[in-house]
């Protein structure tokens, strides 16, 4: 898979709350299946909008931790409990644009670990070159939902079925630093 090639970005672990942020790789896989595995439906449907199955398929697993742009994992007491990427987006016109995704497992949600690890996607991304973001939300994900409105207030925004296509301009990434 080709992958962008870019400095390397340094995440340095918050001191008191538990949590690892590093790249993600090849070697995660079986962490990153044990984690997704054990995850609520919801928040496997929020994620990647269908059924996933239990463990999930290689196939599904392989793009996360080898993706067109760049990946990272979090731990706390030596699990995987979050994963956070962005790749390429195709078909979008415009400015070169990047997609952001992350999954946190359902115990550390709402601790802001979310936005911490789409802080440092997002960074990612820019330094690659993106130009905006687009960022696929179920219209049921109301913690996502407040995210994107919260920091990106005038994003735009495209109903398709259940979902919630956003293309959001990198220049307000600043502040995910």
């Amino acid at each position: 898979m080709n992958q962008t090639q870019v400095a390397p970005v340094v995440e340095h672990p918050r001191t008191g709350d538990g949590f690892v942020v590093r790249p993600a790789g090849p070697g995660d896989r079986g962490a990153l299946t044990e984690m997704l595995t054990g995850l609520s439906d919801l928040s496997l449907y929020f994620r990647f909008q269908t059924a996933v199955g239990r463990p999930p398929r290689p196939s599904l697993i392989d793009p996360l931790v080898e993706p067109t742009g760049g990946c990272w994992v979090a731990e706390h007491e030596h699990r995987l409990v979050a994963h956070a990427m962005w790749a390429w987006a195709h078909g979008v016109t415009g400015a070169p644009t990047a997609e952001l995704a992350i999954v946190v497992a359902d115990p550390c949600q709402g601790r802001g670990l979310g936005l911490r690890m789409v802080a440092l996607a997002a960074t990612h991304a820019v330094a690659a070159g993106a130009a905006q973001f687009l960022v696929v939300v179920s219209a049921a994900n109301d913690r996502t939902l407040r995210l994107v409105r919260r920091h990106w207030p005038t994003a735009q925004a495209e109903r398709d079925g259940a979902l919630i296509n956003f293309l959001l301009p990198a220049t307000h990434a600043t502040w995910l630093a």
